[in-house]
C-alpha cells in the first residue's frame, strides 16, 4: 500500500478523532471543521514528503495542529467554550462536552499539558507518538502529562 492509500484509510478511519482533536483547539465545530478539512487538502497534497509510513497518524495530527493555530492566528479571535447557535433535536458536538468538568478542566490547562493530555487520553497515542508529533523529547512529554496529570488531579479533588 502507497503512501497515499495510508493516508486515505487513515482519514477514513479517524476522521471523528480528527474533528475532536481540533476542537480542542478551535471551541467551535464550524472551526474545527475548517481545520480539519484543510488538514486534509495539506496532507493530500504533501503526503510525498512523508518519510516513514509508520508516522502517518503523528505526521496527520502535527498537520492539524499547525493549522489549528494558523487558522486561530489568522482568525484572531476568542471562542466560547460553548455556541448558543442553532438548535435542533440532536445533540451537537459542543453539548455533548459542555456539562463535562474534566474537559472543561482539561480547556483551562495550559496548551501544553492540555495537548499531551488529550493525545494520550482521548486520541490513544503512545509517549513517542506523541513526541514524534510535538517534535519534542520523549522525556519533555513524559514531565508534561505528570504535570498535567498533577494539576487535573489537584482540580478534581477541589470540586468533590
Amino acid at each position: 500500500m502507497n503512501n497515499r492509500q495510508l493516508l486515505e484509510q487513515l482519514i477514513t478511519q479517524q476522521l471523528d478523532n480528527a474533528y475532536r482533536f481540533a476542537y480542542t483547539y478551535t471551541k467551535n465545530q464550524a472551526m474545527s471543521e475548517d481545520v480539519v478539512s484543510e488538514s486534509v487538502l495539506k496532507a493530500l497534497k504533501n503526503i510525498h514528503t512523508l518519510k516513514n509510513p509508520n508516522y502517518i497518524k503523528t505526521w496527520f495530527y502535527r498537520i492539524i495542529i499547525n493549522t489549528a493555530l494558523s487558522y486561530l492566528k489568522k482568525e484572531n479571535q476568542v471562542i466560547p467554550f460553548t455556541d448558543q447557535g442553532e438548535q435542533s433535536g440532536a445533540i451537537s458536538f459542543e453539548e455533548q462536552f459542555e456539562n463535562m468538568d474534566l474537559h472543561e478542566i482539561i480547556e483551562k490547562m495550559d496548551e501544553k499539558y492540555r495537548t499531551v493530555l488529550v493525545l494520550r487520553f482521548f486520541e490513544d497515542m503512545t509517549l513517542q507518538e506523541i513526541a514524534y508529533t510535538l517534535e519534542e523529547n520523549i522525556n519533555t512529554i513524559k514531565s508534561r502529562l505528570y504535570r498535567g496529570l498533577s494539576l487535573l488531579k489537584i482540580e478534581l479533588e477541589e470540586i468533590s
